[in-house]
C-alpha cells in the first residue's frame, strides 16, 4: 500500500490545503493528514479543532485520515509506515525552505522521499497567515476558505475580541476604581494637629478595595503570588542551581578521572608496543647482519669454487689442446712416414721392373 502524509499547521485550513489533498489522495492509496502541535506559536485553533475541521472538510474523500502530532516530522511518518512526504509549493521562497527540510529528512530518513505539489494558480498567494489578518480586520474571507471553516474563524475571532474587550474593561475599572481612591483620599479630613494623617471612612474604603480587587485579572493575582513568593522562588532556585551545578560538576570530574585512565592505559599499552616493536626490529636488524655475514662468505667461498673449477677447467682445456695437438702432429708424422714408405715401396717396384724389363 502507497501511504503519504501531507503535515502541516492549517490554522485554519485553507482551499489551497484542501486542493492539495485532493490531488494527493489520487495518486496514493492512502493519505495522512498530520496536523502539527507547535508550542512555539499562538494558534487560532487548537490541534483538536484543526483536526476536527480538516475530518469535516475532507469527509467525502475516503482514502484521507487526519491525525495531530509533535516532534520530528520524520517519526510521525514511519510510525504510520508510510514512505513520502507531500509538500505544496506556491512560490520560489517556498521551494527554498522546502527543499533544505527535504533534504535534511533524506539525511535522517533515506527510506522517505518528499514530492512537491504546485499549487493551483488562483491558490498560489493564499496562506493560513493572510486569510487570519483579512478576518481580523473583517475582510471578507468566503473565497479563500471552505464555508464551514469560514463560519468557525468567524466565531474564534469573535470569542478572541469578546474576550479582549472584557479584558480591557476589567482594566478600565481598575484605573476607575484607582481614581475614585485616589480621589476619597483627597477629599479626606487630616487627623488634628497633623498634615500626613487623614480620617478614613473603614467601610467606604473596604468597599472600594473589595471591588478593586475583584477586578484584577487572574493573571495580575498570579504575578503578585509570584512576587510575593519571589524570596522563596529565588531561594529554591538557587538550591536547585548549586545542586544542578554540584551534580555537574561531580560528573565532570568522574568524566575526567575516566578520561584520564583511559589515556594513560592507552599510552602504557602504545608504548609496550612500541618497545616490543623496537626489540622486534632490533632482533630482525641482528639476523639480518648474521645473514649478511654469512651471504658475504658464500658468496666468498663460491667465488673460490668458480675460480678453482675455471683454473682446472681452462688446464683441462688447454691439456686437451695440447693433446690434439699432439695427435694432430703425430697423425701428420704417420702419414708423412706412410708416404714415404709408400713411395720407397712404389720406386723400388719400378726399379725391378726396369731391371726385368730391360733384358727382353
Amino acid at each position: 500500500m502507497r501511504v503519504a502524509v501531507y503535515p502541516g499547521s492549517f490554522d485554519p485550513v485553507t482551499l489551497g490545503h484542501i486542493d492539495i489533498i485532493q490531488r494527493t489522495a489520487k495518486m496514493f492509496d492512502k493519505v495522512i493528514i498530520g496536523v502539527l502541535r507547535n508550542r512555539s506559536k499562538s494558534p487560532l485553533f487548537t490541534a483538536e479543532e484543526r483536526v476536527e475541521l480538516l475530518k469535516q472538510v475532507t469527509a467525502d474523500i475516503p482514502n484521507v485520515e487526519v491525525q495531530s502530532f509533535q516532534g520530528l516530522l520524520i517519526d510521525f511518518v514511519r510510525q504510520n509506515q508510510a514512505n513520502v512526504i507531500v509538500r505544496g509549493l506556491r512560490a520560489i521562497t517556498d521551494f527554498e525552505y522546502e527543499l533544505q527540510m527535504a533534504q535534511t529528512n533524506r539525511v535522517i530518513a533515506p527510506e522517505i522521499d518528499t514530492i512537491f505539489l504546485t499549487t493551483n494558480l488562483k491558490y498560489s498567494y493564499l496562506s493560513s497567515s493572510i486569510v487570519k489578518e483579512i478576518a481580523e480586520f473583517d475582510g471578507d474571507i468566503k473565497e479563500f476558505l471552505h464555508p464551514m471553516v469560514a463560519d468557525q474563524v468567524r466565531k474564534k475571532l469573535d470569542e478572541m475580541k469578546k474576550h479582549r474587550q472584557k479584558e480591557n474593561d476589567k482594566m478600565s475599572r481598575i484605573e476607575q476604581l484607582i481614581s475614585e481612591i485616589e480621589e476619597y483620599i483627597d477629599s479626606c479630613k487630616f487627623q488634628a494637629l497633623s498634615n500626613s494623617k487623614i480620617i478614613v471612612n473603614k467601610e467606604e474604603m473596604e468597599e472600594l478595595l473589595v471591588e478593586l480587587r475583584m477586578r484584577i485579572p487572574d493573571e495580575i493575582k498570579k504575578y503578585q503570588k509570584i512576587i510575593s513568593q519571589q524570596e522563596t522562588i529565588l531561594s529554591d532556585a538557587q538550591a536547585q542551581s548549586d545542586s544542578m551545578l554540584a551534580d555537574a560538576k561531580k560528573q565532570s570530574d568522574s568524566m575526567i578521572a575516566q578520561a584520564t585512565e583511559q589515556a594513560n592505559t592507552m599510552v602504557e599499552q602504545a608504548t609496550e608496543q612500541a618497545n616490543s616493536m623496537v626489540a622486534q626490529a632490533d632482533a630482525q636488524t641482528t639476523e639480518m647482519v648474521n645473514d649478511h655475514e654469512i651471504m658475504q662468505r658464500a658468496y666468498a667461498h663460491a667465488n673460490e669454487v668458480v675460480e678453482q673449477a675455471n683454473i682446472q677447467a681452462q688446464a683441462i682445456v688447454d691439456a686437451a689442446v695440447n693433446d690434439a695437438n699432439n695427435i694432430r702432429q703425430g697423425a701428420i708424422q704417420y702419414t708423412d712416414d706412410m708416404l714415404r714408405s709408400l713411395q720407397n715401396i712404389m720406386d723400388h717396384t719400378m726399379e725391378l721392373q726396369r731391371d726385368v724389363l730391360i733384358p727382353l
